[in-house]
């Protein structure tokens, strides 16, 4: 019996970016899940100002109504935002989640403070909106920024760079574990090993193997 997850894209993106985060997430899924990635019929192409959350959290909504009770046995939002998820989880009948939400509940028992890193000043700004809303603020030793443009973070040297400085940055301020902002960033070896042995938290990653978890304990409601 198959595990069917039906994923959330918050931005409207193009066919190499939908069939790259497909494969990310089927690459990380377990035997048994099968993960399908969605694009949004109507959505903003980047996160980057008020107006594109509010355009986010209305399309993640709509999509997610529109999900078959008969083909998905659960969504997962592909956003650390967490656009729509009340929503989705008061009115959809089917299980919703949303990747910070499972993140910070799985770190609020294993550590004692930690970093976020995000691309923008403003995305940090909404990340520590996001863990005020569920209780975890106090756990933030600090939040660091890439300081880069969405064009610019698809360019790994330019991507790799800003990483790196901002792990140090976060090690040093004493963090015992580093969130990333973002469901679609991806690191390198050279780039994890700047983290020596701080964890590194993948909220997309680590939201999709929770729920596998759930589900295979027949626990998923």
């Amino acid at each position: 019996m198959s595990f069917n997850v039906k994923i959330i894209s918050p931005i409207k993106i193009d066919g190499a970016d939908l069939r790259r985060r497909q494969m990310r997430y089927s690459e990380q899924s377990g035997e048994s899940t099968i993960v399908k990635v969605f694009n949004l019929i109507e959505g903003p192409e980047t996160l980057s100002t008020p107006g594109d959350i509010l355009f986010c959290e209305h399309a993640v909504f709509q999509e997610g109504m529109n999900t078959d009770p008969d083909e998905f046995d659960a969504i997962l939002i592909d956003c650390a935002f967490d656009p729509a998820l009340a929503a989705l989880v008061e009115q959809s009948p089917i299980p919703t989640f949303g990747p910070m939400k499972a993140t910070l509940a799985i770190l609020s028992i294993l550590v004692s403070k930690f970093s976020f890193i995000a691309r923008s000043e403003r995305q940090i700004a909404w990340l520590m909106e996001v863990a005020q809303n569920y209780g975890q603020k106090n756990l933030v030793v600090s939040a660091h920024a890439l300081g880069i443009s969405y064009k610019e973070s698809r360019n790994p040297k330019i991507f790799d760079r800003a990483m790196t400085k901002r792990i140090k940055a976060s090690l040093k301020d004493g963090a015992e574990a580093v969130v990333l902002g973002s469901t679609t960033m991806s690191l390198d070896k050279k780039v994890k090993a700047s983290a020596k042995n701080t964890p590194i938290f993948v909220p997309g990653m680590v939201a999709l193997r929770s729920l596998e978890l759930l589900w295979a304990e027949n626990l998923l409601k």
